[in-house]
């Protein structure tokens, strides 16, 4: 008896499985929260007795006589009490252990810096390498470079090193990112592509990595453990999942794409048929010419593609990391915070991926223009509350966290469409450029939130203003791609997407449709 029963969607279970276990490796983009976190009391013993006081927004621990002592003038149980609760700290950083706030230079580069650094590295490295040599072998060397790394960061006491192979630890980031996305996206059936990006997805992996650091307490167990669970992903990539047979025929290796083709068939418990090379062009058909990311701008439709995809990346990018920068105080609870932001966003993304099944009007244009325009909305309703003096209410938590769900919702049109809109040749690039840009929106965003410690309304108007952008450029701009053909996207030879059905991916195993679509 098979826990899957042979078919197609086998194979696309294994490949939502692999793809959730990759997000857990990319969710290390967001450690640095639980690097940089520090506790907003503290407690130290002192020549005159245990003293407890408010941790400056500086955030350096360290003692200043000048600190009121939040434990004063209390006695017996109340005095017991007063320590306790203000030496509590929901985690043990590497902030508290290196004590970087408090350490000129190193407090202005902290560890997000440095792994962001090491992100646009691989961002800019990686998804050029993914098109020339392959989608496995480059996912497999970030995950070799990246896992490693993780585990080494947390294994000395210095914190230059621990600084060096947090950048390294971004590069892999960035593979998984990046040519993550394009490799199983490749592999997984058409009509299940917006389900990948639904039910395998980033706030799953926030909630695991949330977890993992709730039971181990501190960071450099966190890193650790994080490592040796992030070698579930790559045992499957290496050792199961074969390269994308979409990229293999692109670059004219046909007998390699049987075999990609072949390993998929027999994962999926079906009948392999052989798919023969594309017949060559008649001599008066001028050939499809090769695209790189050059030549994209040259062409009207592509350029087109490629920029409103940035402007995408570019808002999406600053909108929601300044929403989860800056939501750490939506409640009280550090942990209550994060849990709570990871499990509503996986909740919508999952019925969003039951909906996208059923509703074929539920393209990729409407998810972006519904969840932007519900962004903005909520945004407006939460500078409404901050003028009102209502921050802390429970209907405040509940428009913060509208607010970041639908903005983060938008990521996934965002992901979709830079695949869906740009050919195989220079699709891994693409991302990878789109990444760049969504990088550089991460540091702007980093840079604004400074702005809440002045007039937090404003950090919100800019979310609006952006999104109102967003909304705009798509509406007049943005293609819909749902259910379109990888191995045509971004080709003379791309059709409208039609609705898909359980037969698409098989065409992929045996040649009837796709044989058919070449000679047209």
């Amino acid at each position: 008896m098979h826990i899957i029963p042979p078919g197609i969607y086998r194979v696309d279970v294994l490949i939502l499985i692999s793809y959730q276990m990759c997000h857990f490796f990319s969710i290390q983009q967001l450690f640095p929260i639980f690097l940089n976190y520090t506790p907003k009391t503290n407690c130290i013993q002192t020549a005159q007795g245990k003293v407890c006081y408010d941790v400056p927004k500086s955030k350096c621990l360290e003692y200043n006589e000048n600190f009121p002592n939040l434990c004063a003038n209390l006695t017996g149980t109340a005095l017991s009490d007063c320590h306790t609760e203000k030496s509590h700290s929901y985690y043990s950083s590497a902030a508290m252990e290196f004590e970087i706030y408090c350490r000129p230079g190193w407090k202005d580069f902290r560890p997000a810096f440095v792994q962001y650094v090491g992100v646009l590295i691989g961002n800019i490295i990686l998804g050029y390498v993914a098109d020339q040599i392959g989608r496995k072998k480059t996912f497999i060397l970030s995950m070799l470079i990246g896992i490693p790394s993780l585990s080494l960061s947390a294994t000395f006491n210095s914190i230059a090193a621990f600084y060096i192979f947090r950048a390294l630890t971004g590069i892999g980031i960035a593979g998984t990112m990046i040519v993550g996305w394009a490799y199983f996206s490749e592999l997984v059936s058409p009509h299940q592509r917006f389900k990948l990006r639904t039910f395998s997805n980033w706030a799953n992996a926030r909630i695991m990595l949330t977890l993992v650091a709730l039971f181990t307490g501190e960071w450099r167990l966190s890193s650790h453990v994080s490592a040796v669970i992030s070698l579930i992903t790559l045992a499957i990539v290496y050792f199961i999942l074969p390269e994308s047979h979409i990229w293999l025929r692109k670059k004219g290796r046909y007998e390699e794409a049987e075999v990609s083709r072949k390993r998929i068939a027999d994962l999926a418990g079906i009948e392999f048929v052989p798919m023969p090379p594309p017949e060559k062009a008649a001599d008066n058909v001028e050939p499809e010419k090769a695209v790189n990311i050059c030549t994209v701008f040259a062409d009207p439709q592509l350029r087109k593609n490629i920029l409103i995809l940035w402007l995408m990346w570019f808002v999406t990018g600053m909108t929601a990391y300044l929403t989860d920068l800056c939501g750490g105080d939506m409640t009280k609870n550090f942990w209550v915070g994060q849990f709570l932001s990871g499990i509503l966003l996986s909740v919508v993304r999952i019925i969003m991926g039951f909906a996208d099944g059923y509703l074929p009007w539920m393209g990729r244009r409407f998810v972006l223009l519904c969840s932007q325009s519900l962004a903005i909305v909520f945004f407006g309703c939460v500078i409404a509350f901050l003028f009102a003096g209502e921050k802390g209410q429970w209907y405040y938590t509940a428009v913060y966290l509208a607010s970041f769900v639908f903005t983060s919702i938008v990521w996934e049109p965002c992901y979709l469409c830079a695949s869906e809109l740009m050919p195989t040749d220079v699709r891994a690039t693409s991302t990878a450029s789109c990444s760049i840009v969504g990088r550089f929106a991460n540091i702007g965003a980093s840079m604004l939130s400074g702005l809440k410690t002045v007039y937090e309304p404003g950090v919100h108007m800019i979310s609006i203003s952006l999104g109102l952008t967003n909304v705009v450029a798509a509406y007049f701009f943005l293609q819909e791609t749902k259910n379109c053909s990888l191995d045509k996207a971004g080709t003379s030879a791309a059709k409208p997407a039609e609705k898909a059905n359980e037969q698409e991916m098989k065409d992929l195993i045996n040649k009837g449709e796709e044989e058919d679509v070449e000679k047209k």
